[in-house]
């Protein structure tokens, strides 16, 4: 908009607003305000360069009626509520120059609009329910002290207006605020942030302590006399004591020099140890596929399986002496 002076403001994100169908809708909620969206981000031209300006923002009702929506539109019904002060919210960034105010967008994006009127709170706007509503900027010239000066101006947008509603009534402005609004996760049928956004950590299960690790980080094994792939190791084996039979290159296994849990071939590296339950307990010491007969002996053709540190530990023994 264009004012009888050299100054002009312009809505820098209209592109945003056309998205929707007029009127836009604007949600009002009582305990902490409910930010803007799209937010009101202004481009202002024609300021002097070395003067200093503050701007302001308000929100105007537009007439004396008060609205519903019928029938897939709205309808004034009765008459408004009594109009209340104008609540004139400063920019954050204060007085700067008019250099710096036409280098960028002006975001009034910390505004937060409320319908309780007792609500007191820093760049929070009390607004009536299902009125209409028009934004409003003023632009206010600061003398050299740093005082204002009688010389403001203010512009408004005719194409620049919305309807103050405590729940959206249009479905088309509640899907189009849902798909453009990264931060309306919580009105998605998913409940989750739109699928562009960088991914969120997961988390791991109990039963996925030890993580495989990919096959290409394992370096290919000989098989030793028993047919089995011995496991590569850098510490001293004074007993020349066999680890074949302590698994392979993606399981995990008890260093017995080191008392900790090695993760494949990478030796040294501590590792979560399984929880004990009741069916590790009563399992103890036991392999699944093994009989009576077989267990405790030092030549086991079956590998038994992996059921908790007190099974690795006892076939570890077993193997070694």
């Amino acid at each position: 908009m264009t004012s009888s002076s050299e100054i002009e403001v312009t809505l820098s994100n209209a592109g945003l607003w056309k998205k929707f169908p007029s009127p836009m809708e604007m949600i009002l909620t009582r305990k902490t305000g409910r930010k803007m969206f799209p937010i009101l981000e202004y481009s202002v031209d024609g300021l002097d360069p070395t003067a200093t300006y503050e701007i302001y923002l308000h929100m105007e009702r537009m007439d004396e009626y008060k609205y519903r929506y019928v029938n897939n539109e709205w309808d004034s019904y009765a008459r408004g509520d009594k109009i209340t002060p104008i609540q004139k919210i400063k920019h954050k960034s204060g007085g700067q120059t008019g250099r710096l105010w036409m280098d960028g967008p002006i975001s009034f994006e910390q505004i937060r609009l409320t319908n309780n009127p007792d609500l007191d709170k820093k760049d929070h706007i009390f607004l009536q329910s299902m009125h209409k509503w028009l934004p409003v900027i003023t632009i206010q010239k600061l003398e050299n002290g740093g005082e204002d000066s009688d010389y403001y101006e203010e512009f408004r947008m005719e194409d620049v207006w919305f309807m103050a509603v405590t729940a959206y009534q249009n479905p088309a402005i509640k899907c189009l605020k849902i798909e453009n609004n990264n931060r309306a996760s919580g009105y998605r049928e998913t409940g989750k942030h739109k699928t562009n956004l960088p991914t969120r950590g997961i988390k791991r299960k109990a039963s996925e302590t030890f993580p495989t690790p990919p096959s290409s980080t394992s370096p290919r094994s000989k098989k030793n006399s028993n047919g089995h792939s011995p496991i590569s190791h850098d510490i001293p084996n004074p007993g020349n004591r066999d680890f074949s039979m302590m698994g392979t290159a993606n399981q995990c296994w008890m260093n017995p020099y080191q008392n900790v849990w090695n993760h494949g071939y990478k030796m040294g590296q501590q590792m979560v140890q399984p929880a004990m339950n009741s069916w590790n307990m009563q399992n103890l010491g036991r392999p699944k596929n093994t009989s009576q007969e077989q267990q405790g002996k030092p030549i086991n053709t079956i590998v038994p399986e992996f059921f908790g540190l007190n099974n690795l530990e006892l076939h570890l023994f077993s193997s070694v002496n």
